[in-house]
């Protein structure tokens, strides 16, 4: 085939053809004021052709990064296997032990301004060069990223013929990959600061005894954060970037204490949106369920308003797609809570499912849930909660979750009852015991042993499921 010619072609001598390198631009808007052109995503439309000759050098590059172990632990984005709840649930952990411990700890919220845009090639390629990619390898991309030119499409109008010189292509199949291997020696920057990175959002984590200690240690570190962002040319978004001291309820208040980062002065928050979830200070997870809970009762209200005019199954897709995503997204991390903060969610899933059903203010909900096969707000925890710990039995995890639960057998050597389940983790305080490295466990343990056994992963979900929608 021609095509087929053209990509072998390419590779063997390293040239991207400049026609597979133009792209158009079309800007998607995110959130904030619409006549603000800091709040579009500038997305790159390709041409056809360009998507398969980077799918098959994306394919290459990928297998190279993962046999050689490349991408930092503490980077859950754009990875097969990895998500964006893996990457709260390791800032959940980190937090939940400060507070376990009595100790102060700080999240610094890191935005980047335009990131995947002010990429600087040579600084890419230099990057690639010490990760081993060389030669022919190396001048293909030295190819595909030298002489790419764009057009902007805005409200139906199209802009000149414009070159770049920066950034990689955001809607491409490497762009993602190839950030990925721009910002990865950032984690190294600091051997004191925690890391949890996914894709540009970065958040770094720190904590100890002493507030002011913490805050100056924290300070001395941002130092060298500040000099590897000049040193890689990106820019940080001061009006998105923010930090939140963490802490128990039964602390005073510190005294505020000025953080800085490329010197400007980052602002203090008592809570603040990390991937889609909001955390407070006291990771009470209050702020986060507010939020959702205006969104469904909202959705509520506009499918109770059409509700007459629609039959059942489209009442129940409309379930699906305006309330259960808002109940599902990361439910293992702030579902596990006291009853009491998690009562509105519960009261608004139930008025949600009567509206789907059809059935009056005050029926009972359980026999509803079975019959339209869906499970509550706490089942869902306990569904993901198993899933989660079923990977991490079968070791289909990221290395970073390696020990992350321990068998009785690992504690003792002494044959007990108990030695094939998981402990929980000790817990001195709630905050720590709703962490699921405490509750994760005994859930585990409760679960029925043949539906544990389950040979593989899409088998033990479908069969939790059953169980659960059927207690």
């Amino acid at each position: 085939m021609p095509l087929t010619e053209i990509i072998n072609c390419s590779l063997a001598h390293g040239i991207v053809p400049d026609q597979l390198k133009s792209a158009k631009v079309v800007p998607i808007f995110k959130k904030g004021e619409k006549d603000s052109l800091a709040n579009y995503r500038p997305i790159s439309v390709l041409p056809y052709f360009a998507k398969f000759l980077e799918k098959v050098m994306y394919d290459r590059l990928s297998s190279y990064v993962n046999k050689a172990n490349l991408i930092h632990p503490s980077q859950h984005g754009f990875q097969t296997g990895h998500s964006t709840f893996m990457a709260l649930l390791d800032m959940e952990e980190k937090i939940s032990k400060a507070i376990d411990n009595n100790e102060y700890s700080i999240g610094i919220f890191i935005d980047l301004a335009k990131a995947f845009d002010t990429v600087d090639h040579s600084i890419l390629l230099k990057k690639m060069s010490n990760f081993g990619i060389r030669g022919l390898q190396l001048k293909w991309f030295q190819s595909y990223l030298s002489e790419r030119t764009q057009k902007v499409l805005c409200n139906g109008s199209l802009s000149p013929l414009g070159h770049i010189t920066y950034g990689v292509p955001q809607g491409s199949n490497l762009g993602p990959l190839l950030f990925l291997l721009y910002i990865n020696d950032l984690a190294n920057v600091s051997t004191i600061l925690h890391f949890i990175l996914f894709a540009d959002d970065t958040n770094i984590f720190y904590s100890n005894r002493s507030c002011t200690s913490l805050m100056e240690i924290v300070n001395i570190e941002l130092t060298l954060i500040s000099k590897w962002f000049v040193a890689n040319r990106l820019t940080l978004n001061v009006e998105k970037t923010n930090f939140i001291n963490f802490k128990s309820h039964r602390k005073i208040k510190p005294i505020n204490l000025a953080l800085t980062l490329e010197g400007s002065i980052i602002r203090q928050v008592d809570s603040t949106k990390f991937l889609g979830v909001f955390l407070d200070q006291h990771l009470s997870w209050k702020t986060h369920i507010n939020y959702i809970s205006q969104k469904i009762a909202k959705n509520i209200g506009i499918i109770s308003r059409i509700s007459y005019l629609l039959p059942k199954t489209i009442r129940l897709n409309l379930y699906y797609s305006l309330i259960l995503p808002y109940l599902n997204y990361c439910n293992l991390i702030w579902a596990s809570n006291y009853e009491s903060r998690l009562h509105k969610l519960t009261i608004l899933q139930k008025k949600a499912i009567r509206l789907i059903q059809g059935a009056s203010r005050d029926a009972h909900t359980a026999p509803i849930f079975r019959d339209l096969n869906l499970l509550n707000l706490k089942q869902i925890r306990n569904l993901q909660i198993g899933e989660f710990i079923y990977r991490f039995e079968h070791k289909l995890l990221p290395a970073s979750f390696a020990g992350y639960f321990t068998l009785g057998s690992q504690i003792h050597s002494h044959f007990t009852r108990r030695a094939s389940s998981y402990r929980p983790a000790k817990a001195r305080t709630n905050t720590r015991e709703f962490s699921i490295r405490a509750t994760g466990p005994l859930l585990w343990n409760s679960i029925p042993l043949e539906i544990r056994l389950s040979k593989t992963r899409h088998e033990f979900k479908k069969r939790l499921r059953c169980f659960l929608v059927q207690e």
